[in-house]
C-alpha cells in the first residue's frame, strides 16, 4: 500500500512527464536518484489491457520506488518514471530494478497474454531533467549485462556451476558453491547483490514453471544490505525444498504440437492461458519453453503466423472482404485487425491490397 508522501511523488511525476505547463519536477530529499523504463508490447494494446498494466506497474514497481506511467504511443508503449528511495547504494537498486522490471513482465505475460521488451535507461538526479533521459535506453539483458557486480568469465563460470547443482537436482550444493566464492571476495555486498539474478537465471533454465514471486519468498533484500552473505546464504536454504518438489523438465513435444496446430490454422482462438492449461503447465513456463523452443514470445510467433496468412489473403486475388480476411486469421475484432496489420507491415490492409494484389 503506498503512503501519502508516495502518492504525492506519483502525482507530481505524472503531471510532469503529462506536460502539465503548472508542474513542478518533484525535489523529495529521500530520493536517491530517478530512472526511466520502457516496455514496448509485442502487439498494440487494448484499453483494458492498458489499465491492467498501469495496475501491474503500480504493485511491481513498489519495492523499487514509486512509479508513475508517462504515455501510450500507439498503444504499445509505456515509458515510466521511477522515485528510487529504498536503497541508498546504486547496486542494490540496480539489483532491485531487474528484479522489478521482470516482475512486471510476467505480470504483462501471464495476466494480459502480452510479450514485450524491456528497456532500462541511466540513472540521473534531477527529475525536471527527465526528457534528456529519454534515450537511448538499453534492452534490458544488455543493460544488466553492462550493469552486473559479476561479469563476464566469472559470470560465467557461476552460471553453470549453480545450472549443473539444479540439473543435477544438488540444491544444497548451490549454496555450499556460493559460500566458498564468498570467501575470497572482496566487495561482499556488491558480489550478493549481483548473485540473485544469476541464482534466478539459472533456476529458470531448468524450472521455467516457478513464478518470480515463488523464487524470491525467501529473499530479504533489507536484510541483504546489513547481512549480505548471511541473507544469501539464507535464502538459498529456503529455495531448496521449493526446487526439490518440482517435477524433472518437462519434455518439449507439447510445445511442438502447438505449434504445428497454429501453423495449420491460425485462425482458432489460441490464448497462452489455455493452451498452458489444456497442457497442464502454468502460463508462465509454457512462454518460457515456447521461447526456448522457437526462440520468439508466444504472441509474436502467433501475431507472425497470423499476418503472415492476412498477407497471403489480401493479395492473391481471392477479393475477400476486410471482415473475411480478419475472421480467417483469428482476428473478429476489424479495428483491432487493422491495428496490429499496420504495426507489423507499415501499411494498412487496404493499402497493402492495392500495392501488392495480383502482383
Amino acid at each position: 500500500m503506498a503512503t501519502e508522501r508516495e502518492l504525492a511523488l506519483s502525482r507530481a511525476m505524472a503531471a510532469l512527464l503529462a506536460g502539465d505547463p503548472n508542474a513542478e519536477a518533484p525535489t523529495d530529499a529521500s530520493v536517491h536518484a530517478w530512472r526511466l523504463i520502457r516496455w514496448e508490447a509485442d502487439v498494440p494494446l487494448t484499453d483494458d489491457q492498458r489499465e491492467a498494466l498501469l495496475e501491474g506497474i503500480d504493485a511491481t514497481m513498489s519495492a523499487a520506488g514509486t512509479a508513475a506511467a508517462l504515455f501510450a504511443a500507439d498503444g504499445d508503449v509505456m515509458t515510466i518514471m521511477l522515485a528510487l528511495d529504498r536503497f541508498p547504494a546504486k547496486v542494490h537498486r540496480d539489483t532491485v530494478l531487474w528484479l522489478c522490471a521482470h516482475a512486471l513482465m510476467d505480470h504483462a505475460s501471464v495476466n494480459l497474454e502480452q510479450d514485450g521488451t524491456m528497456f532500462i535507461g541511466e540513472e540521473f538526479a534531477d527529475a525536471a531533467e527527465w526528457v534528456d533521459h529519454l534515450a537511448p535506453m538499453r534492452e534490458i539483458s544488455d543493460w544488466w549485462r553492462r550493469t552486473s557486480p559479476i561479469t563476464g568469465s566469472a559470470a560465467h563460470t557461476h552460471r553453470n556451476q549453480l545450472q549443473t547443482s539444479i540439473k543435477r537436482r544438488q540444491y544444497s550444493a548451490m549454496g555450499g558453491y556460493v559460500s566458498r566464492v564468498l570467501r575470497t571476495e572482496a566487495e561482499l555486498a556488491r558480489v550478493c547483490f549481483g548473485f540473485v539474478p544469476l541464482v534466478i537465471e539459472a533456476v529458470w533454465s531448468q524450472h521455467g514453471e516457478l513464478s518470480l514471486q515463488t523464487l524470491t519468498k525467501g529473499l530479504s533484500l533489507s536484510e541483504m544490505t546489513r547481512r549480505p552473505r548471511e541473507a544469501l546464504l539464507s535464502w538459498l536454504t529456503a529455495l531448496a525444498p521449493v526446487l526439490r518438489a518440482c517435477p524433472p523438465t518437462v519434455n518439449a513435444a507439447p510445445i511442438e504440437r502447438v505449434i504445428e496446430s497454429i501453423r495449420a490454422d491460425c485462425s482458432l482462438p489460441y490464448s497462452q492461458a489455455n493452451l498452458s492449461k489444456s497442457l497442464g503447465l502454468t502460463p508462465a513456463y509454457f512462454c518460457r519453453l515456447f521461447h526456448e523452443k522457437t526462440g520468439q514470445h508466444f504472441s509474436t510467433f502467433l501475431t507472425r503466423a497470423r499476418m503472415e496468412k492476412a498477407q497471403y489473403l489480401l493479395s492473391d486475388g481471392q477479393n475477400l472482404s476486410l471482415a473475411e480476411v480478419s475472421s480467417a486469421c483469428g482476428y473478429p475484432n476489424k479495428s483491432y485487425f487493422c491495428q496490429v496489420f499496420k504495426k507489423y507491415t507499415g501499411m494498412t490492409p487496404g493499402e497493402f491490397e492495392n500495392t501488392y494484389k495480383d502482383v
